[in-house]
């Protein structure tokens, strides 16, 4: 077992020990190096020795070497080769990668249930394909915390809406997580029909008796693509359903608040925004763990808003034109954040609100815009010298949408610079004050 380093950094420690690129890492401190996740673990002391297998054709002598090494509180300076991800086994009634085109992403295609995810990127997980060794590792190296898609805790239905004959165990690896004091952030997919009413009460009281070990329960409400053919038996979110879930959930979160302090079962901000209900104050959301799965994000970016538009100088932006695209679920929050931008920077923004054909009007979120919608319905619209778009949409690793289009393709399509918004509202302010010729407000 050996992971090939593939970056090393100049004049770092790596550099000047002979490590080289292509090098491969057998052991540090006699301890296998499997991924990123052992290296970082293992390399957290300053002092150690490294196990190397030197690169075919590489200078130096020996095939292995031990490096003792000294990091004296300096980063090692070394990248290595992703690890192989662990696929999904599960046939998960709502799954979302079932519902996209052929032409999607192939990145978006492959089902990830995957712990070292979950620990790095906050992916949501199942459980139900997770080994002993792998929990025991989890616990040791304290790989937390860790996102699961719980979804029931009546694991009858639980096992029907995952596509399961049993559970796999679920209960028992659960419970040996938060026993070894591994923090868990938990969801529920909330379908109609399935995992709803008197189940979702269930559901929520019965994780909350795992209370901190289980930090919270995020629900959010099932998607449903153009795409879906395969999956016609689920009924669709409607707002009448969505009004009825707030109704439900508002209770159980007051008497958590009392309980434990904490809201601790969060609603989507889809929930809110599809009935019109305003959103929950900041404090409702104990510091905004979970934007990321659209829980408090539009109130985060609020709060930042009028932070930034307080401290921004009046009239910096006069003379600015352009467009910024987003999609139908953050449209119209969007729309008077940017008016009250121009009100008081004497910028000349305008919104853009993009419906998704490529996956169906019914997937709102900016995240999942196809570039080729962008493309398509800003044509004639932009006003102004640039289009914003989400970088929510544009993928780390490629830099593509969910449709493979690509920034340059959109520009040309639209005739203008296609820029990017930035990931924070801090970001965003930044963008428009580079644009004025303003220095940044950090």
């Amino acid at each position: 077992m050996a992971v090939k380093i593939t970056r090393v950094e100049e004049n770092s420690i790596a550099e000047e020990a002979g490590i080289q690129v292509s090098d491969e890492i057998i052991s540090v401190n006699q301890r296998p190096i499997r991924d990123v996740i052992d290296l970082r673990f293992q390399t957290a002391q300053d002092r150690f020795v490294l196990r190397l297998k030197k690169a075919a054709g590489s200078s130096g002598g020996e095939a292995v070497w031990d490096l003792d090494l000294d990091l004296a509180g300096e980063d090692l300076g070394i990248e290595i080769e992703d690890f192989r991800t662990k696929g999904c086994n599960n046939k998960c009634v709502f799954c979302f990668v079932d519902q996209l085109p052929a032409r999607a992403r192939s990145g978006l295609q492959f089902k990830d249930d995957d712990y070292r995810l979950s620990f790095l990127h906050g992916n949501y997980i199942t459980l139900t394909n997770m080994r002993s060794g792998e929990i025991d590792r989890i616990i040791e190296q304290r790989l937390g915390p860790l996102y699961v898609s719980v979804h029931a805790t009546d694991l009858e239905v639980r096992n029907r809406m995952l596509g399961r004959a049993g559970d796999g165990g679920f209960r028992e690896k659960f419970e040996k997580l938060v026993a070894g004091g591994i923090t868990l952030h938990t969801q529920v997919v909330l379908c109609p029909t399935y995992n709803d009413g008197p189940v979702l009460q269930r559901t929520v009281f019965d994780l909350h008796r795992y209370y901190p070990g289980v930090a919270s329960v995020s629900i959010v409400p099932l998607g449903l693509s153009r795409h879906r053919s395969s999956l016609d038996g689920l009924v669709p979110v409607t707002g009448e359903f969505c009004e009825a879930v707030i109704d439900q959930v508002a209770p159980y979160q007051d008497e958590f608040r009392r309980r434990s302090g904490c809201t601790f079962a969060y609603l989507a901000d889809e929930f809110y925004i599809v009935t019109g209900r305003p959103l929950p104050p900041a404090r409702h959301y104990d510091g905004f763990p979970l934007t990321e799965d659209g829980i408090g994000m539009v109130r985060l970016f609020a709060e930042d808003f009028s932070r930034n538009l307080q401290i921004v100088p009046r009239l910096c932006l006069e003379g600015l034109q352009g467009t910024v695209a987003t999609g139908t679920l953050f449209a119209a929050a969007l729309r008077a954040h940017i008016q009250a931008l121009n009100q008081r920077c004497g910028s000349r923004l305008e919104l853009l609100s993009v419906v998704n054909d490529f996956l169906g009007e019914d997937i709102t979120v900016a995240g999942l815009l196809a570039g080729r919608d962008i493309a398509t319905q800003a044509q004639g619209k932009v006003r102004g010298d640039f289009l914003m778009i989400p970088s929510e949409a544009v993928s780390n690793a490629d830099r593509l949408f969910v449709d493979d289009t690509t920034i340059a393709q959109i520009s040309e399509q639209v005739g203008v610079p296609v820029l990017e918004s930035g990931l924070t509202v801090d970001a965003f302010f930044d963008r428009f004050c580079r644009l004025a010729g303003q220095p940044a407000l950090g």
